[in-house]
């Protein structure tokens, strides 16, 4: 080569020809014809420095950067300010994740660059100060890189999409109308404005953000999933099966997109005939992806929750829950497989020893603010740590909040699971778990495969979620004798523990507070009967809907009141079934905004008698009631979601509650409790003189003790005998 450098120096027209060549080579992403071209002029006098730099470039481009590196760093020894080997540097670095080396270079490139690639440096910038967790860093930087180009659409754009992650989407909604204003037609605002939009629950002008974003490019795989994504949040679950479709046919490998279409369900049914004509779908998409060998699972695919709305169907669900979980274990097995095999050490330290304390884990996305906590914090906080260890594991994606915070003061141990299944798995089987409980399973999409991989010898779950998860790996279903029917273990795929009592839980009184408020804080008529069903609106069947006729048409003096849902268009749905199926209801109905806990104890407390809906009652709502002792009408079911209320009423000792056996029956209490102001007065009365009787269940967490410390002794009663006897 040396020989060819010197010829070159002689032969100059030579080396610029060659060198012209290799720019042409790289210009058509010929990468290994242009390095060719470039390694003959790397010792040439006058082409060695940029032949240096740009084999470092087209090594890059080949995704190779660590040899990129090597090159790069050759020519600017030669010359340590050669502007195009700093910026391929700075590209390369940013591949190789060594993001102090990146902020520490872009913070001296800036200001001698032409603007596109200063942009770049910018960009660059703000990446690593992001994937370091420096997201305030990084704002500032976009914001002195608009200050430097406050006309650049890539600077607006990174600024949305920053305040966004930070929670301030006002401001990242005023950032993007700057970018709209320098690039109306501009794609990207428009997908940026349909995510901050879904992030602020503004779904309907998400709908028209990304519709927008779908007429620059029609074929976008993203768009037609957010769009899908959003009218199933809207409940248009039609149009939404429709857009999966698209999606699937765009990707005709993925089990989860046909899943997605075929497995769509009202969330706000219009009617009984919407149920059954969505089930029918459901059943036969599961049996259209069993057909197909081809269809493979990918977890970096969206998936709907596919199950959850299944619970307000009043259909027993045992058998298709078992159906969609088997389905789901067999597409996953290649990933369990592959978990699996991992490299994985346990703690044997943690797992060791009959005398130490019984480790149990608590695992949710949902220890926040939400009603899971609500419902398991006193179960976590009572547990009796001489005998407990108690971990709180969060799963990729849970919020952070003040009330997750307070929860993991409690704990001896939390961890934070990530999206990485095999990280998950290790840290879980380290963790030498003798009991792991999953409080809520079927809320969120995936959350079957932890269960799959059993990192604990005992599982378990409970009323979190009001029915059987389907999943065989689970091998308890914690709930309480009185609460479960005759029979009852037929519904469960797990074995079914009925603990003693009424109510599956130890909810606590603790934060409770009751600020009484007039009816017109809430603008509620002042001299009407006021009946409320405060419940979730797509917990309410569309046979509730005429149960609520006919009660409205006996006692024209009745205004009912309900919660609007979060999405508009969801009260907006069901207002319209309302007003098909039951008129002179929808004509005193009365829907109040969501509102906070504190309110809503208010809201509870003005009103004089409450509805428990039909098929799917009460659970988290019964305690609220209880506490300001407002009465509740229920008609009690066969199982454990629509029992909650009557159950509490006994366990409180309440002498002829208002217990329904038959939608009759409900009818007449609701008119003779509307029409009864002492009656309801003296039930209100008996509510709150025995209300404690339901609340600080000392005896729940106790009986859950012993039902562990048995589980676990059966399980080791069993590894001592062994296949072959002791």
């Amino acid at each position: 080569m040396a020989d060819d450098a010197n010829s070159l120096a002689r032969d100059r027209p030579k080396a610029n020809e060659l060198y012209l060549q290799a720019k042409e080579h790289f210009q058509s992403a010929r990468f290994r014809e242009a390095i060719r071209c470039l390694s003959v002029l790397r010792s040439d006098a006058i082409y060695g420095l940029k032949a240096n730099a740009n084999i470092g470039s087209c090594l890059l481009m080949m995704g190779l950067p660590l040899p990129s590196l090597r090159f790069l760093d050759r020519a600017l020894r030669q010359d340590p300010g050669f502007l195009p080997a700093l910026l391929s540097r700075l590209k390369a670095l940013s591949v190789e994740q060594r993001h102090e080396d990146v902020i520490e270079l872009a913070e001296k490139l800036v200001g001698s660059c032409p603007q596109e690639e200063e942009e770049e440096v910018w960009r660059l910038w703000s990446a690593s100060l992001r994937a370091t967790g420096r997201e305030e860093d990084a704002l500032e930087v976009v914001r002195r890189w608009l200050s430097r180009f406050p006309l650049s659409l890539k600077g607006h754009l990174l600024e949305a999409e920053l305040l966004s992650e930070l929670g301030d989407n006002k401001q990242a909604v005023s950032s993007l109308g700057r970018a709209l204003r320098i690039a109306p037609t501009a794609e990207k605002v428009y997908s940026h404005l349909s995510v901050v939009m879904i992030r602020m629950r503004r779904h309907e002008e998400a709908l028209k953000y990304v519709e927008k974003a779908l007429e620059f490019d029609p074929d976008s795989f993203i768009y037609h999933c957010r769009r899908g994504r959003v009218l199933q949040l809207t409940g248009d679950w039609r149009g939404a099966a429709k857009s999966y479709r698209k999606v699937a046919s765009m990707r005709p490998s993925s089990a989860i997109y046909q899943l997605n279409d075929h497995l769509m369900l009202p969330s706000i049914p219009a009617c009984r005939e919407d149920i059954e004509e969505a089930r029918r779908r459901f059943l036969s998409g599961l049996l259209v992806v069993e057909s197909n060998p081809e269809l493979r699972l990918d977890l970096g695919d969206e998936a709907i929750p596919h199950t959850f709305p299944l619970a307000y169907h009043n259909h027993n669900d045992r058998r298709l829950l078992e159906h969609y979980i088997g389905l789901m274990r067999n597409l996953c097995e290649p990933l369990l497989l592959e978990v699996r095999q991992s490299h994985v050490t346990p703690a044997q330290a943690k797992s060791a020893g009959r005398d130490r304390k019984l480790r149990i884990g608590f695992l949710s996305q949902h220890f926040s603010g939400h009603s899971n906590t609500i419902a398991f914090s006193g179960l976590i906080r009572h547990l009796d740590r001489r005998r407990f260890e108690v971990i709180l594991i969060h799963t990729a994606d849970s919020k952070q909040d003040e009330v997750r915070d307070s929860l993991n003061a409690i704990c001896e141990k939390v961890i934070q699971l990530s999206s990485d299944l095999s990280d998950s798995y290790q840290k879980l089987v380290s963790e030498g778990l003798d009991i792991l409980f999953f409080t809520d399973l079927g809320m969120n999409a995936y959350e079957f495969i932890l269960p799959f991989l059993c990192t604990a010898p005992i599982q378990i779950t409970g009323w979190g979620i009001p029915h059987t998860s389907g999943i065989h790996e689970i091998d308890y279903y914690i709930s309480a004798a009185e609460l479960e029917p005759a029979g009852a273990e037929d519904q469960y795929t797990e074995t079914l523990i009925r603990l003693p009592g009424g109510l599956p839980c130890h909810f606590e009184d603790r934060g409770l507070s009751l600020t009484p408020l007039p009816r017109e804080y809430f603008i509620l008529p002042p001299g009407d009967t006021l009946v409320g069903c405060l419940q979730g609106l797509h917990k309410l069947h569309p046979d509730f809907d005429l149960l609520l006729e006919k009660i409205a048409q006996a006692n024209p003096e009745v205004a009912f009141v309900f919660v609007e849902d979060t999405i508009p268009s969801r009260t907006r749905l069901f207002l319209e079934r309302l007003s098909k199926n039951a008129p002179s209801a929808r004509e005193r109905c009365i829907p109040l905004a969501f509102m906070g806990r504190a309110e809503y104890h208010a809201l509870c407390n003005c009103l004089d008698l409450l509805l428990d809906p039909i098929y799917y009652g009460s659970g988290i709502t019964f305690f609220e009631a209880c506490f300001v002792g407002t009465p509740i009408v229920t008609l009690e079911g066969s199982n454990l979601r629509s029992r909650v209320v009557a159950c509490g009423y006994r366990e409180m000792g309440i002498d002829d509650p208002p217990i329904a056996a038959n939608e009759a029956e409900y009818i007449r209490l609701v008119s003779e409790l509307c029409n009864d102001s002492d009656r309801r007065i003296k039930l209100k009365s008996a509510i709150l003189a025995n209300n404690y009787r339901v609340f600080n269940r000392m005896d729940y967490v106790r009986s859950f003790e012993e039902f562990c410390l048995d589980a676990v002794n059966t399980i080791r009663h069993k590894q001592d005998i062994g296949p072959h006897g002791p």
